[in-house]
């Protein structure tokens, strides 16, 4: 593997897709199953070139080494394959899993008759859509286990479902979000502190402040900033289930607008800044502006998961806290 550090499912595919380009062959590894304390989650996966040549992972380690071998022999054979791992293994201490756990991987090569699934995948979600694969399976077969394979769309059930085998146990639904965005009002210091951990989780981060004083280029290399109020920005942005919406400056007028049409769209996550006293003298606000209480109680406020933060740099971590547990289901 190069020096380049790859692990956003995001950047794994675009790696496949200059290989294709590129005219190399190469094969993915996907974690299917789990047992015990395996380290990786179903879902997890490897891009790896017929050199060998391979970004992520799907054991923090434990095995990948044998799974490049076994993934440079699909390329060859251009079939894909099922293999697992565990702790029966004879050659535990070279390959086994030393947390434990057992988990199997069904490898997929480029150079088979089928296109390969991660070039679709890339094309769907730089076009900024939700890619779901539908794999029927056959594991009793270690070689060729895939019986079909198929894009679903919006309007079927399994649409966007979380990556996994389904009820029927031979359905395994692999499922690609496009980007989370995050939306702040207010180009503060918080804001600034916040950034840094947004992009590194790979959120795509926007500011929104008419003040140009407060969000500039200056402060923000390298960020979209739109120097306009806020309930005008938005009119012109989709605000969507990937959506996340921070509103930081503390003002009313800044801020309201924002809130309210966070909590009135499908954003999974609408937080402010700001107390108690504040809180209910908002309510008040958003009130007057038709929200219901119902509406009013999914609002983040006071901002991030209640750790005791002081300070712009602790107050980032926990709203980066807050954001990961919303968007991962646990709020």
């Amino acid at each position: 593997m190069t020096g380049e550090i790859l692990y956003r499912d995001y950047d794994l595919l675009r790696k496949a897709n200059a290989w294709m380009v590129s005219g190399v062959d190469f094969a993915s590894a996907l974690v299917l199953k789990t047992w015990g304390s395996a380290p990786c989650d179903v879902g997890s996966f490897m891009m790896i070139d017929h050199d060998g040549e391979f970004y992520g992972s799907v054991s923090g380690g434990c095995v990948e080494n044998a799974v490049v071998v076994a993934a440079k022999e699909s390329i060859k054979r251009g079939i894909e394959t099922v293999i697992e791992f565990g702790v029966s293994d004879q050659d535990i201490l070279a390959i086994g899993l030393a947390c434990g756990g057992r988990i199997q991987i069904l490898i997929e090569p480029s150079t088979g008759t089928r296109s390969h699934w991660a070039i679709a995948a890339f094309e769907l979600i730089r076009q900024g859509q939700t890619a779901t694969l539908l794999r029927n399976l056959n594991l009793s077969r270690s070689a060729k286990p895939i019986e079909s394979l198929d894009w679903l769309t919006f309007d079927d059930a399994d649409f966007g479902k979380k990556t996994g085998f389904d009820s029927i146990k031979k359905r395994f639904i692999q499922s690609f979000q496009v980007q989370k965005k995050v939306l702040i009002i207010g180009g503060v210091h918080i804001a600034q502190a916040l950034i840094g951990g947004l992009k590194a989780l790979d959120f795509e981060v926007t500011i929104i402040d008419p003040r140009t004083v407060w969000a500039n280029v200056a402060r923000f290399p390298n960020t979209q900033i739109l120097n306009s109020w806020p309930e005008d920005a938005l009119a012109d942005i989709r605000i969507d289930r990937n959506t996340a919406i921070v509103a930081l400056t503390h003002d009313p007028k800044f801020d309201d607008a924002a809130i309210a049409i966070g909590l009135r769209s499908s954003a999974f996550y609408v937080g402010a800044l700001g107390g108690s006293k504040s809180a209910i003298a908002r309510r008040e606000r958003l009130r007057g502006r038709g929200l219901s209480d119902l509406e009013i109680d999914e609002l983040h406020s006071p901002i991030g998961l209640s750790i005791g933060a002081k300070g712009p740099l602790e107050i980032s971590i926990s709203i980066l806290a807050d954001l990961i547990q919303s968007y991962r289901g646990e709020s």
